[in-house]
């Protein structure tokens, strides 16, 4: 199994690069923290949106079977 870096672990693996190779101010550990912010945001969109579809299933589910009892009286 591979072992996955921690965030921070990738950050500073990345500032070691960038010194050795002499591109300290390259702008690419902002580029890493907006891009770790997006997926952070979308990640909890995402959840909300699961959250949000299987709320609605249930309840129509529900209604479902609610008209189906009716229909039956």
């Amino acid at each position: 199994m591979e072992n996955k870096l921690l965030p921070e672990e990738a950050r500073l693996e990345l500032q070691q690069l960038l010194r050795e190779a002499g591109r300290e101010g390259s702008g690419l550990l902002a580029y890493l923290s907006d891009l770790e912010a997006k997926c952070k945001r979308l990640e909890d969109e995402n959840r909300k949106f699961r959250d949000a579809a299987a709320r609605r299933a249930s309840s129509a589910a529900s209604m479902n079977s609610r008209l189906k009892d009716a229909l039956r009286e």
